[in-house]
């Protein structure tokens, strides 16, 4: 890939985005789409405090810093958020990128998700954020006890994102950026009852597996780690469903076949979901269309749209063949939406080196010893000095 050293912001102040990717795989697939990489300018210093590892560089005509985190999870998320602001000031909006378990079912049925599309966070649910009774988990459901919506700038961002001309611009850039990787195919899209376990179907196999009789039912600590194909898990538990149906009889290509885009609510938590029937119960009672690990953790540090590709149903079937392709159609999709995102501009061409690399001021006076706050954060809510779009 090619450097355009023309476009290299001269310091940390010219970033607006921040991508964060929990997983290798998340992050290969982003860089892989970067325009440009700025990978080895030690001009790029980091702020005091800031224990975050970056990989600097351009996705269309935004410089962007990708944020590596250590771990999955909210609070690595929310760790490496932290010491993201000690460095870069003027961050306006971050992505969070990556792989997540879909809904297959929701809106009554009507909304249909399968493996490789991409959801968008139009809110986030802290999932695991409650008390847990003998007999149910009850999650804290208060005003204060659940995340914000989406700031102003965020929120009509993710609603001109939904508009038609929009969908049709992500679109044809997932499909130019999805060419070189490798569709898995409808055959391997899987969906089984919820009701069905994956375990052993033959019942002379393992003793475990063949005492089980309803989903709440244990299964052997073997069953847990093998594959549909190993165990033999009954093809006529499958699920029809009309968009797998529709792409078999039609039939597609890799340079014609693009992802659906849903946007709704995730569900986001610390655990992850192997169970249909939870994921069911949860996705009813929050009305959301996926699972996830992070969004939580940067929600309320900073101004966040999580983009997941769907690679797997959260359920007792999942596995990992879907990862790469997940993770590819949801990097595609965050360079086709940062095309349309539109940055800020800022008078700093006639700043000094000095004043340029000094933190911005965080009050303003205005008479006698009355001051007004100007902090960007505002205690918390992020405040956007200009909203283009």
């Amino acid at each position: 890939m090619l450097t355009d050293k023309y476009t290299r912001p001269r310091d940390l102040h010219a970033f607006e985005i921040a991508i964060f990717c929990a997983l290798r795989l998340e992050a290969d697939a982003m860089i892989a789409l970067f325009d440009g990489i700025w990978e080895q300018e030690e001009q790029y210093k980091k702020g005091p405090g800031d224990i975050n590892s970056y990989t600097f560089g351009r996705i269309h005509q935004h410089p962007v810093v990708l944020v590596h985190m250590p771990r999955m999870g909210k609070a690595s998320a929310s760790s490496v958020a932290a010491s993201l602001r000690s460095s870069f000031p003027y961050i306006r909006v971050g992505f969070l990128v990556g792989i997540c378990g879909g809904v297959p079912f929701s809106g009554c049925g009507k909304q249909e998700i399968i493996l490789g599309d991409v959801l968008i966070s139009t809110h986030i649910v802290p999932s695991d954020f409650g008390r847990l009774y003998p007999h149910t988990f009850v999650r804290k459901n208060s005003l204060l006890d659940n995340l914000g919506r989406p700031s102003p700038e965020i929120g009509g961002f993710l609603s001109k994102l939904q508009g038609q001309a929009a969908q049709t611009g992500v679109k044809d850039s997932i499909r130019a950026d999805l060419i070189l990787s490798e569709y898995p195919g409808t055959s391997k899209d899987k969906l089984f009852e919820a009701g069905y376990s994956h375990k052993h179907a033959e019942t002379t196999t393992c003793t475990v597996c063949a005492q089980w009789t309803h989903p709440e039912d244990d299964v052997c600590a073997e069953a847990l780690n093998s594959s549909c194909t190993d165990l033999g898990c009954d093809p006529s538990r499958l699920v029809p469903r009309a968009r797998i149906q529709t792409m078999n009889i039609k039939g597609y290509s890799a340079s014609s076949y693009c992802p659906a885009i849903h946007f709704g609510g995730l569900a986001s938590g610390d655990q992850v979901i192997k169970s249909a029937s939870h994921r069911d119960h949860i996705a009813k009672q929050e009305g959301v269309i996926g699972f996830e690990m992070e969004g939580a953790g940067l929600w309320d540090t900073i101004p966040t749209i999580v983009v997941k590709g769907v690679c797997d149903y959260a359920d007792s079937h999942k596995g990992k063949d879907w990862q790469p392709y997940a993770a590819a159609t949801a990097a595609a999709c965050a360079k086709g939406i940062l095309k349309i995102w539109r940055g800020s501009v800022r008078r700093t061409e006639d700043r000094s080196d000095e004043e340029q690399f000094a933190p911005s001021p965080t009050h303003q006076i205005f008479s006698g010893n009355f001051t007004a706050g100007r902090n960007i954060y505002n205690g918390g809510t992020f405040t956007a000095e200009s909203i283009n779009f």
